[in-house]
């Protein structure tokens, strides 16, 4: 997924870029079971709600140990020749890179 700096809608830079691994069935369609796995997981990354009752003395870090298996699972870092390969299919031309 990237987000595009667009000028008179031509690309001009790269905001951000992430890489996600889509999962995929047998017969080549989007594994739906593993699809909605990912996106449960991704829900529970965002970090807890202040609970009143919670001690002030114990951190609540599920969503960090989440966030090292969501991004195990479901993400992938791309090498620099992928990403320029990218950076390249968009532009064509020299562009500000990551």
């Amino acid at each position: 997924m990237l987000f595009l700096e667009m000028i008179d809608r031509r690309p001009v830079g790269i905001q951000n870029m992430d890489c996600f691994v889509i999962p995929f069935d047998a017969k080549g369609r989007v594994d739906r079971k593993e699809w909605e796995r990912s996106m449960r997981l991704a829900m529970e990354l965002l970090p807890p709600v202040l609970d009143k009752q919670s001690s002030k003395q114990v951190i609540d870090a599920r969503h960090r140990f989440l966030r090292r298996r969501y991004d195990h699972e479901f993400k992938w870092r791309p090498t620099r020749k992928v990403e320029e390969a990218i950076v390249d299919a968009i532009f064509r031309s020299t562009v500000t890179k990551l």
